[in-house]
Parts: structure tokens; C-alpha cells; sequence
């Protein structure tokens, strides 16, 4: 039934408490897939546009889960009743669009889990959350075809703070899991051939990039 593997490792992190929210749900696949898995008894499944959510109630209506999978048209939780929403997933999106509906929706910070799978710029979304008061729980990086994703799991806190460059390039991923070790050796890499550039540009100082890359590469080597 849900065979996207971002989505799947989303899945596993909804702690399936209560009402679980997916935000920018597209086909829905992933709300149908909580309710038939058993893993939700109620789903609200949002989008910001029309053709998505009619995407989504053929999805729901093709598994039988019209009754547990609420569609609900809202630009990313706006129009979202928080009342027992326990878990919000917001995967697929660019890393400020992210952090621009977390910002929005305060009541988040009321113990809700958060699972979110930036697109791009995972390392910016890790430092602002860090920032805004949130705290990551645990990391787990996926791979489709040549390209990796990072799903994050956090909740609120109220602490606030500016992590290290490691952290923001890797977060808390699981290096003995094969994939996530792979995911931080893609960071490594990014940010040596980024620092290489910017060292021949400067002539020969040295740079935070290479050293971040360095300081990753040694944990793998740990």
C-alpha cells in the first residue's frame, strides 16, 4: 500500500497517542496508511490547494478510510483545530517552509511530536529548531535511488540553543545504521568539496568547512 520509503520511516515515528496531522498530504498515501496499519484511529490529512485534496479523498476512498482520514483545506496548520493532535508529520517541503508553519502554530510547543522530512536545507531546519526552543529526539536517514533524505523527530522544550556545525550537518543520526552512515559520509563529502572551493578562493586559509568534514569523518571512524 505505502511503498515511498520517506514516507514509510515518517510513519514509524508517530507515536499513534491520538489524532495524527499530515500536512501537505498530496495522495494522502501516508494517512491511509496510518489508519489501515492501525497505527492512528483518526488521521486529518491537509493541503493548501484543491487538486491535491481530491487526490486525496480518491486515496481514501479507494481503502475504505473516509470515516478515519479527515481532508481539511489549510495553508500548513492555519486552519488546523489542535484538539488531540498528538503527532504532526510535514515531510516533503523545503526546510523554511517548515520552520515557517511550525512558527505559525504555537500550540505545538504543547507536548506534540513532530515529524518532518525537509527536502532541502536539512541542516538550516536542524538550527532553527534547536533555536526555537525544539528539541530533536532522534534522526533516521532514507535513500531513493542516488539521493537521501533525513526524517527528524522533535518536540518542544523551550530551550533554546545554537548547535555546532556537526550537528547541524548530521543531527542525531544513528551511525550504525548502514544508511544513516552513509547519509553523514554525503554530508562529509558536500562539505569538503565545498570547503575546498571556498580554499582555493581565499588562497589558502583555512575554513569551517573542512573542518566540520573532518570532525564527521572521525566519528565515522569511531
Amino acid at each position: 500500500m505505502l511503498s515511498d520509503q520517506r514516507l514509510l520511516a515518517c510513519a514509524e515515528y508517530v507515536s499513534g497517542r491520538g489524532i495524527a496531522c499530515d500536512v501537505g498530504t498530496d495522495h494522502a498515501y501516508l494517512a491511509a496508511y496510518l489508519v489501515k496499519s492501525g497505527k492512528c484511529g483518526l488521521v486529518i490529512a491537509s493541503d493548501v490547494k484543491d487538486g491535491p485534496l481530491l487526490s486525496a479523498r480518491t486515496t481514501i476512498e479507494k481503502y475504505g478510510v473516509s470515516d478515519r482520514v479527515m481532508l481539511i483545506k489549510s495553508n500548513g496548520l492555519d486552519d488546523i483545530a489542535p484538539d488531540n493532535v498528538s503527532d504532526v508529520i510535514i515531510a516533503g517541503m523545503g526546510a523554511e517552509l517548515i520552520c515557517s508553519i511550525i512558527e505559525r502554530a504555537d500550540w505545538l510547543k504543547n507536548g506534540v511530536n513532530l515529524i518532518l522530512q525537509p527536502m532541502t536545507r536539512a541542516p538550516f531546519l536542524r538550527k532553527w529548531l534547536c533555536q526555537n526552543g525544539y528539541e530533536i529526539d532522534s534522526e533516521t536517514a532514507v535513500k531513493d535511488s542516488r539521493f537521501f533524505y533525513a526524517i527528524i523527530k522533535a518536540h518542544y522544550t523551550g530551550i533554546c540553543r545554537t548547535p555546532d556545525a556537526v550537528f547541524e550537518n548530521i543531527g542525531k543520526m544513528d551511525l550504525s545504521d548502514d544508511i544513516s552512515r552513509e547519509y553523514a559520509k554525503k554530508q562529509a563529502q558536500r562539505l569538503l568539496k565545498a570547503g575546498k572551493g571556498m580554499l582555493a578562493a581565499s588562497g589558502g586559509q583555512t575554513n569551517a568547512a573542512i573542518e566540520t568534514a573532518e570532525k564527521i569523518k572521525k566519528l565515522l571512524e569511531g
